[in-house]
């Protein structure tokens, strides 16, 4: 092995610094710095190092940020564009195996499964996405600051949170803009020269974002950050959002990122379909960039019918859906419809429901952990790829009650971080990944029906049954809404007798019912009046049906045995 190998852990980071005293009006226009790193296979990656600013003496300072993402010596080149002897080396780094106990790390950086149904890591398996949902992360979140009793930051208590509770994605957005918007305040990451240049805002990245970006990796957690908000492309101009993709895939494109280019495309006013092409080419820069191939997307705008965008673009792998904010119909069609929709992309909840808010667009309600929580199923149920969360006082940063929120509700961060949803979709992802969710679809109308139907319309969805199953039928999963008829029927079983459990929805713990045997492949199950109850209000219920043996198997002093012809 080479001695003068940099040893890094696999999907790890390191960076290798250079100092240049070659003066440059702009830097960060001028020239770029590229890395051409080959792995032991013979894989090759072209990554864009980063102008970093001056150092104390004076020195510009640039850096290539790696990660290797397989074991052994890796070789590399590295020099400028405009060929500077100082801006030049050449080394090895050796992959080495990761010795923590983070997915993300142990598996790898997140793409799409072979059939581009579901996210995976990279050695394949299934990713959950499960987001908590931070849109003032830059602007608002205080990383040295609390006004809690007993803890010093703000930020990592969030942070700290909800990876306690099993949380895998951080979903956020830079907010860079020159002037403020629609939700609060922005922040000018790019600065725009008099001579409509761009240069990077270097101190509001070193001190305000690298730290964030850097604590929410080492927890594990899959950052999913978008540039700013869609509206903020007329005052932004596409030129600066192109500089800034182009900049942060080289900043950050070696962390366990997703980009979700923007916030609310198209957008609610006359003529945002205009913005439209303008992101697109954003998207493409970031894909021009973007040496790991981390995975893009956009954060759609919350409007009946769905907006459909970007769905043959060669850059946009999964589609990020926005449901409602309590005031929308949960009827299991939309979820259908979108995923006809973006077909051969990954379908995930964006954004739906808030904890804690009040909704105030079309049918006014209080979002309790109910709410959020049958919505949560629904999209599982129908097919998602994971859900994203998100508690009022905490989507958007509100340091006291009274102080901050833009009308959705009054709530502080502390009060929004202990609401009781976020502990249920840690219920909600430690049962699909239980079952080996990543295989299971849902069931259509010859394998599955429900007495529930005969009611008719059910536009909020406080009746319905949904059903999803592996292929041969070996594992179902019902879950039924609140009001939900019991009396349903599973078919095309191919199992000879079957285990029934039911699993509590608000605090995971599984049940035993009974043992079945389908007759002909069928398993129907009684009527139930007496809806299950919970604080004195009819209350959902799950369900999972799994294969004890399968037909042309018997069970022999406990183990089981195939039976027929060898």
């Amino acid at each position: 092995m080479e001695s003068t190998a940099i040893r890094t852990e696999l999907y790890r980071t390191c960076d290798i610094e250079f100092y240049t005293e070659t003066v440059y009006q702009n830097p960060f226009e001028e020239i770029d710095v590229m890395g051409t790193f080959l792995s032991p296979s013979g894989r090759i990656l072209n990554i864009l190092g980063f102008y970093d600013g001056k150092t104390a003496e004076g020195k510009n300072k640039w850096v290539v940020r790696f990660a290797p993402t397989e074991e052994g010596l890796w070789q590399y080149r590295i020099q400028s564009s405009d060929l500077d002897p100082e801006l030049s080396r050449t080394g090895f780094i050796e992959g080495i195996p990761y010795s923590g106990d983070k997915d993300i790390y142990k598996k790898g950086f997140l793409k799409l499964s072979p059939d581009r149904r579901i996210l995976t890591y990279a050695n394949g398996d299934p990713f959950f996405w499960l987001a908590d949902t931070h849109w003032t992360f830059v602007t608002e979140e205080r990383f040295s600051e609390s006004n809690v009793p007993g803890i010093e930051s703000q930020f990592k208590a969030c942070v700290d949170k909800r990876v306690e509770q099993g949380f895998t994605v951080y979903l956020c957005t830079f907010r860079d803009n020159k002037v403020d918007g629609i939700f609060g305040k922005n922040i000018d990451l790019m600065h725009e020269n008099a001579d409509g240049t761009f240069s990077p805002n270097i101190k509001a990245f070193q001190e305000n974002v690298d730290p964030k970006m850097a604590y929410i990796k080492d927890a594990g957690l899959v950052t999913a950050v978008s540039y700013a908000w869609g509206y903020d492309m007329p005052s932004g101009g596409v030129e600066r959002y192109k500089k800034l993709a182009k900049y942060t895939a080289a900043r950050y494109g070696a962390y366990p990122v997703v980009w979700t280019l923007a916030g609310e495309l198209p957008g609610y006013v006359p003529g945002s379909e205009a913005l439209v092409p303008l992101w697109n080419e954003v998207a493409k820069e970031c894909e021009k960039w973007c040496a790991y191939d981390n995975l893009q997307t956009v954060h759609l705008a919350c409007s009946r019918p769905f907006p459909k965008l970007y769905e043959t673009e060669s850059w946009f792998d999964f589609a990020l859906c926005q449901s409602g904010h309590g005031d929308m119909s949960m009827a299991p069609v939309m979820y259908t419809e979108f995923r006809e929709m973006y077909e051969g992309h990954p379908v995930v909840e964006g954004e739906t429901f808030y904890e804690g808010i009040w909704s105030r667009e079309l049918v006014p309600r209080y979002v309790d952990a109910d709410l959020f929580r049958r919505n949560s199923y629904l999209i599982m149920q129908m097919g998602g790829a994971g859900v994203t969360y998100g508690a009022n006082g905490v989507w958007e940063l509100q340091w006291e009650r009274g102080e901050g929120g833009i009308g959705w509700g009054d709530m502080a961060w502390y009060e929004g971080l202990e609401l009781p949803g976020a502990d249920q979709m840690t219920v909600l992802k430690d049962f699909y990944e239980s079952v080996g969710w990543g295989d299971l679809r849902p069931l259509d109308e010859d394998r599955f029906s429900s007495g529930s139907g005969f009611f008719g319309n059910d536009p909020e969805g406080n009746r319905t049954v949904y059903a999803s199953g592996n292929a041969d039928m070996t594992k179902v999963v019902v879950y039924l809404q609140p009001t939900a008829m019991m009396n349903y029927e599973v078919r095309g079983l191919t199992g000879e007798s079957y285990h029934l459990y039911e699993v509590d929805t608000e605090t995971g713990e599984k049940v035993f019912l009974k043992t079945i045997v389908p007759e002909d492949g069928i398993f129907r199950n009684a009527s139930d009046a007496d809806f299950r109850k919970s604080h004195g209000k009819p209350h959902d219920r799950l369900f999972f049906l799994t294969a004890a043996l399968r037909q042309g198997q018997r069970s022999i002093n406990g183990g089981i045995v195939k039976t027929g012809k060898r």
